[in-house]
């Protein structure tokens, strides 16, 4: 089991990380230095998605879980693979990014094809160890990060130019709520909240973990892009593929600290190792309960090759951000479709046993 506050931990790491990497100039290249707008919209428009989720949703058990209980194996093993290929997708664009930008920033000497299967080695021993460990990792560190990101902000103040976010609505209206929208996949990771019920304490408290996940997330996601878009006039903003390392850059504190980026590096590097090894353990946990197997262990090593193969696809990272766009339209929408489908089965299930209850009390 894992208790509410290192769930909520987890799914903060999961949904933030993307901000850390190319996510915000997606962003950036939608609605301009209103960016920080669409990830408010963006918000409001999962905050009711997911109203409507856990008010649906009575079930402990996981949308797999809750396909196997219709009686219908061929529903379950649909349901099991399309939620491993969007697992995946999602997965593999960060892991085929962090390596590209490791590269650039730290290790301008080293081809990517050595830098890749470190990576996908450190990952698989971390999902080798368990969810749980993973989970306590992760519940230790994040303060530290939380630290970082706070104190990388503040002395970014002095930097501010408040005439950069203007005009106040960037690239227009339709800019920021229809295309804009694309971008709702910064939460799509939510889906991983669904995937492990079984090892959440109950469902109120996975729900409480939800809640708390979209909200400090969703701040966490419209600071950064704030004070960004306050640095940077548009459309020199949309120039840089990693904007918050480039933020990292600007600060200086005289003589005596000016490569604050260092630090950077170094949070960023074990938040993503963590959010890549929690991946790997869902995708081999969806393949194990999806296929009745007794053990995750033995597919470790075949998933992290395929999901580094899928990775490597693209030709580049300027490849890799146009098929992400793709990907917004098509793929990610599922990760929210599902659990309401679901949910209203769930409920269904739910007022029947009430209703068997009650019959059997009054008999």
């Amino acid at each position: 089991m894992i208790d509410r506050k290192k769930m909520t931990t987890l799914l903060i790491n999961v949904i933030s990380v993307k901000m850390l990497l190319t996510f915000p100039k997606i962003m950036i290249i939608n609605s301009g230095n209103a960016a920080w707008i669409e990830c408010i919209y963006n918000t409001l428009i999962v905050i009711g998605l997911f109203w409507i989720t856990t008010k649906l949703y009575r079930s402990n058990k996981n949308i797999i879980q809750l396909a196997e209980m219709t009686g219908k194996k061929w529903l379950k093993i649909i349901v099991g693979v399309v939620v491993f290929v969007v697992l995946l997708i999602n997965y593999s664009s960060i892991i085929r990014i962090f390596p590209e930008t490791v590269k650039i920033v730290l290790l301008q000497d080293f081809k990517i094809e050595f830098i890749i299967p470190i990576f996908m080695l450190a990952i698989g021993i971390g999902a080798y160890i368990g969810l749980e460990p993973i989970a306590r990792v992760n519940n230790m560190f994040m303060p530290l990060a939380g630290i970082v990101l706070l104190l990388s902000l503040i002395l970014l103040i002095p930097y501010f130019n408040i005439n950069n976010i203007f005009p106040i609505l960037g690239n227009g209206v339709y800019s920021i709520t229809v295309k804009g929208i694309n971008t709702i996949s910064l939460f799509s990771d939510i889906l991983l909240l669904n995937i492990l019920l079984p090892y959440c304490e109950n469902t109120s408290e996975a729900k409480k973990s939800g809640w708390r996940a979209i909200y400090i997330s969703a701040t966490i996601g419209v600071v950064i892009l704030l004070s960004y878009c306050l640095i940077y006039p548009y459309p020199v903003s949309r120039e840089f593929m990693i904007p918050v390392y480039q933020l990292s850059r600007v600060i200086h504190l005289g003589n005596f600290f000016s490569r604050f980026e260092v630090i950077f590096q170094f949070v960023w590097s074990i938040l993503v190792l963590i959010y890549s090894s929690i991946y790997v353990y869902a995708l081999c946990y969806v393949w194990q309960i999806t296929f009745d197997l007794k053990y995750y262990k033995p597919l470790i090593f075949p998933v992290v090759i395929i999901s580094g193969i899928v990775a490597v696809l693209p030709s580049s990272v300027v490849d890799l951000v146009k098929s992400e766009r793709l990907e917004n339209i098509i793929v990610y929408p599922v990760a929210f479709l599902l659990p309401i489908l679901f949910g209203f089965y769930s409920k269904k299930i739910y007022n029947k046993r009430t209703v068997n209850e009650e019959s059997g009390e009054s008999e």
